[in-house]
């Protein structure tokens, strides 16, 4: 029996979805998916929060500068390997099961993070040191690919028709809330150790509580279940003998430039209007970093409250509706937000960042379910992990130094304005072509 014809027999037994999913299994498989996420991208994010240390413990340097910048050259390598893992976990996925390939991304990532904690520093094994430590990086990297998109897919296939942007917003609160949790555990333990002991030991146990993602990964495997639609396909994966990524090219080109379309407004915008904007408001605006940062961790607090609402809106009125909300928000107001941002005022700042604060809720929202729908079920976990990864590592990581570029072109602080602006158009122009499963 081919897949389609399946589907339709299967769809007869259930109103709620093509496949029988039962409500209980799929809570526990969906909190399970956005557990495992969040721990992975906590092991993924705390690097970013120890470079300063990192630099002085394994790039020992007599400029400061170049400490710094030969650990942040180590945390992009990171990005590199995104899509290569997205191709390489993509393939498990789609065609050794969605519960394999994401059990073992995570404990990939929490090995590799385990390892970081303790691997020996420049001055106690020299050169190896920074090799290790990229050798560690690229692994980390490699994980990840296999986790921002595929576990969009894994939520999603474990939930009711109905109920598919809620499932899918619930593993992108994951993602922020891990990213929390680095910047939680590097002011804790910068609050409670001295500087000697975090500089000497202290980094370490971020690191090392990175080993919790282990059990997450082990959970998955054990305790949930491979996803109906993945159950559904198996019979036919014998006879699918091209690799998940080249039929994602050969058949399904347009799809993959609607999906990148849309994708541009959370690489781009949450690393321009949040990873950025600390650095933007304190450079430029001459706003303390202490407000600074303030105001941008209770913003992102607030965006995870609003991301869930905006999944649940998604599945009740339509996913362009709130598509075209986040495109139509960033066209408008793009220009008069960063005029704002320029001037410095406190309050008027922090209630413009809230606001999209809210725009980039309604883009996590929406997004996994707009990204797994617009791709049939034997390439959908290749699908969303590549295109995710790839639009990550070229516009997310590139994004806060374009918009250093462009001020330093223009010589005007509004500047990076026009590339959210850009960025609205091409989304418009995605979302109006694209077609959905559910019709949504």
């Amino acid at each position: 029996m081919s897949l389609e014809k399946g589907l339709l027999v299967a769809k007869k037994k259930s109103t709620n979805s093509p496949v029988e999913i039962t409500t209980q299994s799929s809570y526990r498989n969906i909190a399970a998916g956005a557990l495992a996420t969040m721990f992975e991208w906590y092991d993924y994010a705390v690097y970013g929060y120890f470079a300063v240390i990192i630099g002085k413990n394994f790039f020992p340097h007599a400029d400061k500068t170049m400490e710094i910048m030969s650990a942040f050259a180590v945390f992009a390598t990171g990005f590199i390997m995104r899509p290569l893992g997205a191709i390489l976990f993509g393939y498990i996925g789609d065609r050794l099961g969605r519960r394999k390939a994401l059990s073992l991304s995570v404990v990939m990532m929490a090995i590799s993070t385990c390892l970081l904690g303790v691997i020996p520093t420049y001055q106690q094994i020299g050169i190896l040191a920074p090799i290790f430590l990229v050798i560690i990086r690229l692994v980390q990297g490699l994980a990840v690919g296999g986790n921002y998109g595929g576990s969009f897919v894994f939520a999603i296939e474990h939930a009711h028709a109905d109920k598919r942007g809620f499932a899918g917003s619930l593993v992108t609160v994951g993602v922020i809330v891990g990213f929390l949790m680095g910047s939680a555990m590097a002011v804790l333990f910068s609050n409670i150790l001295s500087e000697n002991e975090l500089q000497a030991w202290g980094w370490r146990i971020p690191f090392l509580l990175g080993l919790i993602a282990l059990f997450a990964g082990v959970y998955i495997q054990k305790n949930t279940e491979e996803t109906p639609y993945f159950q559904s396909m198996k019979s036919t994966i014998n006879e699918k003998t091209r690799l998940p990524i080249m039929a994602i090219f050969k058949d399904h080109k347009q799809k993959i430039a609607q999906a990148m379309g849309f994708i541009l407004f959370d690489v781009v915008g949450i690393y321009i209007l949040f990873s950025f904007m600390t650095t933007y408001l304190t450079a430029y605006a001459k706003m303390p970093i202490q407000t600074a940062l303030q105001m941008n961790t209770v913003n992102l607090l607030f965006m995870v409250i609003c991301i869930p609402m905006f999944g649940i809106a998604a599945d009740k009125f339509g996913y362009k509706k709130i598509m075209y909300f986040a495109a139509t928000s960033f066209l408008i107001l793009s220009y008069p937000a960063f005029v704002i941002f320029s001037q410095g005022d406190v309050l008027q700042c922090w209630l413009m960042q809230m606001f999209f604060a809210i725009v980039m809720a309604a883009v996590y929202g929406v997004l996994p379910v707009a990204i797994v729908e617009l791709f049939p079920v034997d390439v959908r976990y290749s699908a969303s992990s590549f295109i995710c990864n790839v639009s990550a590592a070229i516009f997310g990581g590139t994004a806060p130094w374009f918009s250093t570029w462009l001020i330093y072109k223009t010589e005007l602080l509004t500047a990076p304005a026009f590339y959210l602006m850009l960025i609205s158009i091409f989304g418009f122009i995605a979302i109006q072509s694209m077609q959905f499963v559910s019709k949504k």
